[in-house]
């Protein structure tokens, strides 16, 4: 079996979260195991009842306005469609508990596509069998 892709997404800026997420669904399509551990900023892409928050790192203004004309002309998926069709495609979803602590979330809080918490070391046993890419 072809090995699986671990995917740890700690950056919270919205075009890095998109393109991991996109990453991740080709992996899935391309029939290959894929995991993704959401740590630090990112995070708040996995917390009910907020939109999507578009940020950049700072000097990126024009992808900015340019995410924000294609999210709104439908012309690329939001970070929650990509999550919806990652899950649909057997995609699994790891938050880490500090980093929730760190944010003050809770468990409750998140969307119910989170499959566990776990912190890292369990999340890299959990993806040993897996290429890893750092987001």
């Amino acid at each position: 079996m072809s090995k699986g892709l671990a995917i740890i997404f700690h950056s919270g800026a919205y075009d890095r979260v998109n393109h991991g997420l996109s990453i991740a669904l080709t992996n899935l399509i391309m029939g290959k195991d894929t995991k993704s551990f959401f740590t630090h900023s990112s995070l708040k892409y996995l917390v009910k009842e907020k939109e999507d928050v578009i940020e950049f790192i700072e000097g990126d203004e024009y992808y900015k306005e340019r995410f924000k004309k294609f999210l709104s002309e439908k012309s690329i998926h939001s970070i929650r469609e990509l999550i919806r069709d990652y899950k649909k495609l057997g995609g699994k979803i790891y938050v880490c508990p500090a980093s929730m602590a760190l944010l003050n979330i809770t468990r409750a809080e998140l969307i119910a596509e989170v499959d566990a918490t776990m912190g890292l070391a369990s999340f890299l046993s959990e993806a040993e069998n897996c290429n890893l890419l750092f987001i």
